[in-house]
């Protein structure tokens, strides 16, 4: 089950990669503290990558 966490690193890192799986771009990030845009840019990357993934076409790499 789910539970949410009071971490506020971990919850801008999770928001960072929920805004970069919908597609968002990486200059739009609502925090103003360095540590918490950086740990929400890591999100990011990792949403981001994983968004990319999904929407290349499969090639090569399911032969």
């Amino acid at each position: 089950m789910f539970e949410p966490t009071s971490d506020p690193f971990e919850k801008a890192y999770n928001r960072g990669c929920m805004w970069g799986m919908a597609g968002g771009h990486v200059d739009q990030c609502p925090y103003l503290d360095e540590a918490l845009v950086e740990w929400w840019v890591q999100g990011w990357e990792a949403g981001a990558a994983a968004w990319r993934d999904r929407r290349e076409p499969a090639t090569s790499r399911d032969v």
